[in-house]
């Protein structure tokens, strides 16, 4: 239920305005995957959430134009340090990433999703 705007980098200046996509990731629907990542105890905990996602669970994002529908397969917990989580793949996917526990942020939690066949 996170109704935010999707700004176009992932630093600190950014994810004040909302969720913030890495640069150099693929837009919505296409092959590839794109990287979103959101505070979770600051500026609106606009991932405060993550954690309750499960597999099977629904991402719908919109642009002007269309929404695309993207599916969780899988949540994991990682040390801040683990960028491999945000990799290029050969399929259309999203990995939401943000710092994790709640006001410890001692990791990060990465949910992954693939996109639904239109």
């Amino acid at each position: 239920e996170v109704d935010a705007p999707v700004v176009q980098g992932d630093n600190w200046e950014q994810l004040k305005k909302g969720v913030g996509q890495h640069l150099g990731t693929p837009n919505l629907g296409e092959n590839g995957n794109i990287v979103l990542a959101g505070h979770n105890d600051v500026f609106g905990e606009v991932f405060r959430d993550l954690d309750r996602l499960k597999p099977g669970d629904s991402i719908i994002l919109f642009t002007s134009q269309r929404q695309y529908v993207y599916v969780i397969t899988g949540t994991q917990m990682v040390a801040p340090i683990a960028v491999e989580v945000m990799s290029s793949t050969p399929d259309a996917r999203v990995t939401l990433i943000s710092c994790h526990p709640y006001l410890v942020d001692t990791h990060r939690i990465v949910v992954s999703a693939v996109l639904q066949s239109p």
